[in-house]
């Protein structure tokens, strides 16, 4: 089980991962960190948790300083190993330095780690990643 801080560094990263391409319509080749989270629901917690989690998650983030992040929620449809998770989240930031602010503004914030510890009674998460991801492909 991974400590509180790292979890929710993972998951503030992935959120950024939705961030419009440039503005001539073309693909952005530039690279963003996106952090993944790979997780199961501890017993007795279900998506309805989650999604209130999230309500709160995007009360808070809307009133930081440094939130850009964006996060989607990936449900398993067809996959190899439909054991391994019933979610993957994912945090997006436009670039390292803004990941690192936003996560320093949210772990180091009471309101921030109080989110953390209700997102870690919620799901226990076996695989944290971070990835560089670039725009290949944009039909805006």
């Amino acid at each position: 089980t991974m400590n509180i801080k790292t979890i929710l560094i993972l998951l503030i990263s992935v959120v950024g991962f939705s961030i419009d391409a440039a503005a001539d319509d073309h693909a952005s080749s530039s690279q963003r960190p996106v952090e993944l989270w790979v997780c199961s629901f501890n017993d007795g917690k279900s998506m309805d948790d989650l999604d209130d989690w999230y309500k709160d998650f995007n009360k808070f983030a809307d009133n930081m300083k440094n939130s850009q992040v964006n996060s989607y929620m990936w449900v398993p449809n067809f996959v190899s190993d439909l054991d391994r998770a019933d979610v993957i989240l994912t945090f997006s930031f436009p670039s390292l330095t803004a990941m690192g602010q936003t996560m320093d503004e949210f772990f180091g914030s009471k309101g921030g780690s109080a989110l953390f510890q209700t997102y870690q009674d919620i799901l226990d998460c076996s695989g944290r990643e971070i990835w560089q991801v670039s725009e290949r492909r944009n039909i805006n």
